[in-house]
């Protein structure tokens, strides 16, 4: 019965990862796997209706979400894989060290090809997790919560605002800058338009400081902090280990909650955007407007994760859900090759380097293209988990990580 239950743990998990995949790949095909600033005149060819309610619905459900949830997934893979190894050695801190350094590796070499990796981002903030193991439960908690709400963010914007108020006399006027040779929206664009390969790694390889600087600036990496954290706090718990009906009220009472939470949120910083409009408010200019707004927009994101979550495990609970999700499974447990191959995808189609359609589909047939590339991914996981046990890259990855070849083929299909 054990076996039973960690086997549906296991496929639950996959699953899980799966879908994320399919929110990530979403999240990047809209406007042509950029991963930088953008033209204006770019996203003006596509000033339509079609492309408003596409990007309402990116902008409400997938962009800033599914990301986290990976994060999510991934902490909890941290807690199983940290547990596992503490059973088999006793120097399994250096050994997932080594592993985690091992995915750096592979994340700076994806930037390479394409700067919205998050892999290299991963890697410091997963390397951060093996102190933190030694933390309680209440503790994990706490600090999780408080991050994947942006809550450094959230302080730092309320220190700036609080500095220019008590100021005695008002900021001085920042000094005239020329203006830039090169617009740096223009610069991303030409590259992705008109770069050859070489060009494009070194433009990647040089802005990497300024993904880090966008990380930071945007709170992201501190929400992805802290989704490791509740991802790591789920796995203590035992939530996606023990039978699916003794934690079955858990996931109910965090669906609904979470639920009411992302509801709430959404109303007021709706409500504050039609008061706006309607009564010609000018908060769009105003600090404290925008600050207001931006702690809905935290806490809604946050909140919509968790019911991601909470909603699709409880699904999966019931045999209707699992046919939908557990077709998920294989190209979840093949993640890491998923995810890169999506890159892949999104290299031939939009840059230079392939087909040069950067900017001229619109953002509803990315997503059509999206869809059915993820279709195709998760066919093709199927077959290739029939015969190997190893997705290409997690095969190498673990292969690095012990020094030793794992068996790629199955014995038996």
């Amino acid at each position: 019965m054990q076996a039973l239950h960690n086997k549906q743990r296991i496929i639950t998990v996959d699953a899980l990862r799966g879908f994320a995949l399919l929110g990530i790949l979403l999240a990047h095909m809209i406007f042509w796997y950029n991963a930088g600033p953008l033209p204006e005149s770019v996203f003006a060819k596509h000033n339509n209706t079609a492309t408003t309610v596409i990007s309402i619905i990116n902008e409400i459900l997938i962009s800033g979400k599914f990301f986290a949830f990976f994060s999510f997934l991934f902490g909890l893979s941290f807690y199983l894989q940290m547990s596992s190894m503490e059973q088999r050695s006793s120097s399994f801190v250096w050994r997932y060290t080594w592993r985690i350094v091992l995915l750096g590796i592979i994340g700076l070499i994806h930037h390479a090809f394409w700067r919205g990796d998050i892999l290299s981002i991963y890697a410091p903030l997963g390397i951060l997790l093996i102190p933190m193991r030694k933390l309680g439960n209440r503790a994990i908690l706490i600090i999780g919560l408080l991050l994947a709400i942006n809550l450094p963010g959230i302080l730092m914007q309320l220190f700036d605002m609080l500095r220019e108020t008590m100021a005695a006399t008002p900021p001085p006027p920042p000094p005239q800058q020329a203006p830039a040779a090169i617009d740096p929206g223009q610069q991303y664009y030409d590259i992705a338009t008109k770069g050859n390969l070489p060009a494009l790694l070194k433009d990647n390889l040089q802005n990497l400081g300024t993904k880090f600087d966008f990380q930071f600036g945007s709170g992201r990496i501190y929400v992805t902090m802290g989704f490791f954290l509740l991802g790591m706090y789920a796995g203590r718990r035992q939530w996606f280990a023990a039978d699916a009906q003794t934690v079955k009220p858990v996931f109910k009472k965090l669906r609904n909650n979470s639920g009411w939470l992302v509801l709430g949120t959404l109303v007021c910083a709706l409500g504050m955007f039609a008061l706006n409009e309607i009564f010609t408010l000018g908060w769009q200019q105003s600090r404290t407007a925008g600050f207001i707004f931006s702690i809905f927009a935290n806490i809604n994101s946050a909140a919509l994760v968790c019911f991601y979550v909470a909603g699709l495990t409880l699904l999966m609970n019931r045999k209707s859900g699992q046919q939908l999700l557990y077709p998920l499974a294989p190209i979840g447990k093949m993640a890491l090759t998923s995810y890169l191959s999506q890159t892949v995808l999104g290299l031939v189609l939009y840059f230079h380097i392939g087909f040069t359609l950067f900017g001229q589909t619109p953002p509803w047939l990315n997503w059509l293209i999206g869809i059915s590339f993820f279709l195709f991914q998760a066919l093709v996981s199927k077959w290739w988990l029939r015969y190997f046990n190893y997705g290409p890259v997690e095969w190498l990855w673990r292969t690095a990580t012990y020094f030793k070849a794992p068996p790629m083929r199955r014995t038996k299909a």
